[in-house]
Parts: C-alpha cells; sequence; structure tokens
C-alpha cells in the first residue's frame, strides 16, 4: 500500500504542475487542461485513501514505536497539500493572483514530503532501523 501512497503523490504534483502551467494568464486554457485537471483529481482522491489506509494500519497496529504526533501532522500536511493545489488551479482559472498560493503549496509538499521520510516507514527510518 505504501507503493501505491507513493506513487499516488508522485504523479499528483506532476500533474499538478502540468495542469497549472497548462493555463495561461492571457490566452486561457490550453485543450489538455481540463483532462488533466480531472486526473488530478482522480489521483488526489487515491493518495487521500492510500494515506488514510496507512494511517488506520500504523495505529491499530498498536506499535509503542511513537511516531504518532508525526503521522498526525503529515496527515494534515497531505490534506492542505491536496487542498492548495485545487485552491491554486482554480485562482488560476478564475484568473486571480495565483503565485502566492502555488510557493504556499510546494512549501506545504515539501514540509509533508519530509515528515514522511523520517516517519516509521520511511526511507530514513528504514535505513537505520529506527
Amino acid at each position: 500500500m505504501i507503493h501505491m501512497h507513493i506513487l499516488s503523490w508522485v504523479v499528483a504534483i506532476i500533474l499538478f504542475f502540468a495542469a497549472y502551467f497548462n493555463f495561461s494568464e492571457k490566452q486561457g486554457a490550453t485543450p489538455y487542461f481540463k483532462p488533466i485537471h480531472m486526473l488530478l483529481r482522480v489521483f488526489m482522491v487515491l493518495v487521500l485513501f492510500s494515506g488514510l489506509w496507512l494511517l488506520i494500519q500504523e495505529f491499530s497496529s498498536g506499535s509503542q514505536g511513537g511516531g504518532h504526533m508525526l503521522l498526525t501532522l503529515k496527515m494534515v500536511g497531505g490534506i492542505a497539500s491536496v487542498a492548495l493545489m485545487e485552491t491554486a488551479l482554480i485562482k488560476r482559472k478564475k484568473g486571480q493572483a495565483s503565485h502566492g498560493i502555488l510557493w504556499a503549496t510546494i512549501i506545504v509538499i515539501i514540509i509533508t514530503m519530509l515528515l514522511g521520510i523520517i516517519l516509521p516507514w520511511g526511507p530514513i527510518s528504514q535505513l537505520f532501523g529506527m
């Protein structure tokens, strides 16, 4: 399940930037904007469901490894990332200033990814056996 989660958010990030830059402020949307945006929404749902499934697995396993607070922060960061992605695209589509939201989205995505790396199922934790 963790592989599906990682693949889903990698594809979602790529689709977000593809959709964001397929909408010109002067000329409007390209013919590819709407299908990319719809596909991005599908991957956002996959990210949320696979993340929720991983969260349920971790909390139900009864492990005493701690990290539940970091896991909850990562969940909040993931939901915020998805919400900011959608908000940035909608603001861009409406012709409003969206560069600040774009940078906020990038920062929240990076923070969420860093939290995922240091969690018990993350690569750093598994590398050092934590």
